[in-house]
């Protein structure tokens, strides 16, 4: 979660962009300066917390501070409360609207008004995580609802029901997956550091090492003509010779993978595993899952929506695996033989366009399959505890609606009559 606070209020503004994060003009009130000493005890390890280390995060953070200092100013008006530990979410609402409100009318009034409250959800999430929540559960869940409703994000939007499962036996399943044990190879052979090119790709001569970790089977070199080896009289397929790893898709979309979730620091010269490839790898239960659970979620993305908006046929290939993982996800997964079958009466060139379209999103959804976040066999299912996955690559609306999927539920994949 601590992941997913942070990069909200990264998406909603922050320092060096419009100012979204600028403090309204509150009351000079004792209420703000009783909030701005609350504010401020907390401020330290609110920004420790929240600076990952991505640029302009600790900025950030400061926007967030101002802005979660002038709500709270206007909450401390209507409450008696010493801190801030502890939030009621009616007196909450109150505050916003009122910290909204002094905004009315301003050019970027949306703007800022959906920076503050990610910055008080993010706030909350500092709490929670941090352990300095000192209200219920019960109070923190409406909290949350509330700003989850505020932001857009509430449960009514997920196309797909997330099961619950426990962190213990959701390490377990993440962690046999063929992607996770591959990765952890990978991992392994990188060591402390491992050399890379001005692109940051690996150097030719170590493909075949790391394509190894992922089990296949490719060398890095200048191509060459030749016969298959024999053996025992028995024809062997050569191994394929490449000269990028970015001909190696698998090994290509793991090592982007790495380097999205800061797995490994990619520099001018070496690749280095960061501190958090050791949680990926042994850590603490939650601090596992969390690092496991973002690495799948970010590979998923580099899987199928890696695709060029100004090429149709490509929109139409990564729409269709979407629309089949979305579908393998519910309840009522779809089958297999129903799946991307022409409609009786289809003309001979949409039969063709059908299986071509076929072809190229099975290719996606087998890669996924071998990695374990898919089983195809009657019927395309994900696993329970990878849901969450899924939801997460497909929760925003935006992307939905580059695919041109806002009206999934008309495409009858999960129906057994499709």
């Amino acid at each position: 979660m601590s992941k997913n606070g942070r990069n909200r209020n990264k998406r909603k503004g922050g320092a060096g962009g419009s100012g979204s994060g600028a403090r309204a003009s509150s009351p000079a009130s004792l209420s703000s300066f009783r909030a701005g000493r609350a504010v401020d005890s907390l401020a330290p390890a609110f920004v420790r917390w929240f600076d990952d280390g991505t640029p302009g995060a600790a900025a950030t953070a400061l926007d967030c501070l101002a802005a979660i200092e002038s709500v709270m100013g206007r909450y401390m008006d209507r409450v008696a409360a010493a801190d801030l530990t502890s939030l009621d979410p009616v007196i909450l609402a109150e505050a916003l609207a009122a910290d909204l409100a002094a905004t009315a009318g301003d050019e970027d009034d949306d703007d800022r008004g959906e920076f503050v409250i990610a910055a008080v959800h993010g706030f909350v999430d500092f709490l929670e995580e941090t352990d300095r929540w000192s209200g219920s559960a019960d109070q923190l869940a409406d909290v949350l609802d509330l700003l989850n409703a505020l932001l857009g994000e509430t449960e009514e939007w997920a196309l797909v029901d997330v099961p619950v499962i426990s962190d213990e036996d959701a390490v377990k399943a993440f962690s046999e997956l063929p992607l996770i044990q591959r990765t952890t190879a990978l991992l392994q052979w990188i060591g402390d550091a491992k050399p890379v090119t001005a692109t940051g790709a690996l150097r030719t001569k170590d493909i075949e090492a790391a394509a190894a970790c992922l089990g296949l089977k490719a060398r890095g070199g200048p191509r060459q003509a030749g016969a298959p080896q024999a053996s025992g009289g028995v024809a062997e397929k050569p191994v394929p010779t490449v000269r990028s790893m970015y001909e190696v898709p698998l090994l290509a979309q793991v090592w982007e993978t790495l380097a999205r979730t800061e797995l490994i620091k990619i520099g001018p010269t070496k690749a280095v595993p960061s501190q958090a490839a050791a949680y990926f790898q042994a850590g603490p239960t939650s601090d596992r899952l969390e690092e496991l659970v973002f690495f799948v979620e970010q590979f998923i993305s580099a899987s199928v929506l890696d695709y060029d908006p100004e090429r149709p046929w490509e929109v139409l290939v990564a729409a269709t695996v979407a629309s089949i993982l979305l579908a393998a996800a519910s309840e009522d997964p779809p089958r297999a033989d129903a799946v991307l079958d022409p409609r009786k009466g289809a003309s001979p060139e949409e039969k063709a366009t059908v299986e071509s379209l076929k072809t190229a999103a099975l290719g996606q959804l087998e890669t996924l399959a071998g990695q374990g976040i898919l089983t195809i066999d009657t019927h395309f299912r994900v696993p329970p505890a990878l849901v969450r996955c899924i939801a997460t690559t497909y929760e925003d609306a935006s992307v939905l609606e580059d695919l041109g999927l806002l009206d999934l539920p008309d495409l009858d994949l999960d129906s057994e009559d499709a």
